[in-house]
This record gives C-alpha cells, structure tokens and sequence, in this order.
C-alpha cells in the first residue's frame, strides 16, 4: 500500500510542480459516462462505456465519447484489452475535431484489508481529424498517450441490513497521461486527473458514483495550463451473457 501512495505522491507533486510560474486558465465542466462490463465467457469480457461533457455549468457541450473492446482474463485479478474509442469536440456548438483512438490496456486488482486497488495502464495511438461544415477534413495528426492510473476503493458501510452487497463507497486515486509523437513540442505531459469519487453500490452488478475530478492539463503553448474542476457522474453496470452449465440439469421426458 505504501508503494501506489508513493506513486499517488509523486503524480500530485509532478502536477504542483509544472504549475509554478505557469499561465493557468480555471474552468469547469460536467461529465457524465455510462460504463458496461458484459461478461461473454469465464475468459472474454466485452467493455464499452459513453459518455458526454459540458463546461460553464452545462453552458457549451464540450465533447463527446463512445469507447469499446474486448478483454481477456490472464487470472482473477489480471485483465488484458484492446478495442476502439471515437471522440468528437465542440466549439462554438459544433464539431470541430474528431478523433479516432485504438487502445491497449492492462489492468490488475488486488485487495489489501478492505480496499480494493486497482492499477490501470493503457496505451492510446490517437487520430486527430479537422471538421468543416460537418465533414471530416484532411490532414489529420497523430500522437501516442501513456495513461497509467491508480484508485483505490474502500466500504465505509451497509445501505441495507438486508442486502449486504448495498453499500456505500469512497473511491479516489490519480490518473498521468503521457504524449508523444512529432507533433508534440510543449505538450509532453498532457494532463494529470486527481480523483475523489463517493459512490453508491446498489447491486454487485450496478453502482453510481458522484465523482470530483480535479484535471490540470497542458495546452500546445508554451507554458499555457488549464485547471478545470469536474463534476462527473459515473454510472456502472455488469452484465453475465455467458451461457452456464448447470451442475444438476433436470431431466425431461421427450413424448
């Protein structure tokens, strides 16, 4: 445990530190994502989540997002994915970009006590494409993003005394996103994501989460920061599609 506190330490510190003698613009925005886990089989797990994002208190639409793939379980607690995102970005009330993201991830949790650690690293190979009178230009850019994140989940206590898995949980962590590429001069460290996420766990299966994310990001000019503070609503949903044996199957008469 005392080794992701380091490393939640050292993203913190990393980001306090670009921030000094930097020009920052403050902001706001409003996100709110639906997450899907379907299991397919004891191996395969099909993921999927969207989302939408506002700024200036659900003011301008700033983006949105629509992200899937397929995961395969290596063990319990390992898995390894790969899939496709698509993004588009507003300005002034329209598309202005479109981005076109392949992705690879690796994810491992484990338990310590009572929390639950997750350690997510995900590699993004990002497609940028201008929009113009709705269609989508040419030439586009592109850049490779390094994205490692940390959270860490703890039970605080039982909504139910009738359901034990209904309870209420406090979950946050800190996410370092990476660029590079040859378009990328000053942008180097794209962004660092500090996260506080109170959540609801209704069912094993679904849960809600009123999450605080405080995101300060590089912009492409020089020593230009952003410091937003996001409100964001997370919704969580499993779903089991795998077809199940039954141990005892009941026998039939066929007439």
């Amino acid at each position: 445990m005392s080794q992701h506190a380091l490393v939640l330490f050292i993203a913190l510190s990393n980001s306090l530190l670009y921030a000094q003698g930097k020009n920052i613009a403050s902001g706001n925005q409003q996100w709110i994502q639906y997450y899907n886990q379907s299991k397919l089989s004891e191996k395969l797990t099909l993921v999927a989540d969207a989302g939408y994002r506002w700024k200036d208190g659900f003011y301008q639409s700033t983006a949105y997002i629509i992200r899937t793939g397929l995961g395969y379980s290596v063990h319990p607690a390992i898995l390894v994915s790969a899939g496709f995102a698509h993004l588009g970005s507003y300005s002034q009330s329209k598309i202005s970009r479109k981005e076109f993201r392949p992705y690879q991830e690796l994810g491992i949790n484990h338990t310590f006590g009572k929390a639950s650690i997750n350690n997510r690293f995900r590699i993004e190979e990002r497609f940028f494409n201008p929009v113009a009178n709705g269609n989508i230009g040419t030439p586009n850019t592109f850049n490779f993003r390094f994205r490692y994140s940390l959270m860490v989940s703890i039970p605080l206590f039982s909504l139910s005394r009738f359901d034990s898995d209904r309870k209420f949980l406090i979950s946050f962590g800190d996410e370092l996103l990476i660029n590079t590429g040859e378009d990328i001069v000053y942008n180097v460290f794209d962004q660092n994501r500090a996260i506080l996420s109170p959540t609801v766990q209704w069912t094993k299966q679904l849960s809600f989460s009123l999450t605080y994310n405080y995101q300060f990001s590089s912009t492409p000019i020089p020593a230009q920061f952003n410091s937003i503070d996001v409100v964001w609503l997370q919704v969580r949903h499993k779903l089991d599609l795998s077809l199940k044996k039954e141990k005892n199957p009941k026998r039939t008469n066929i007439q």
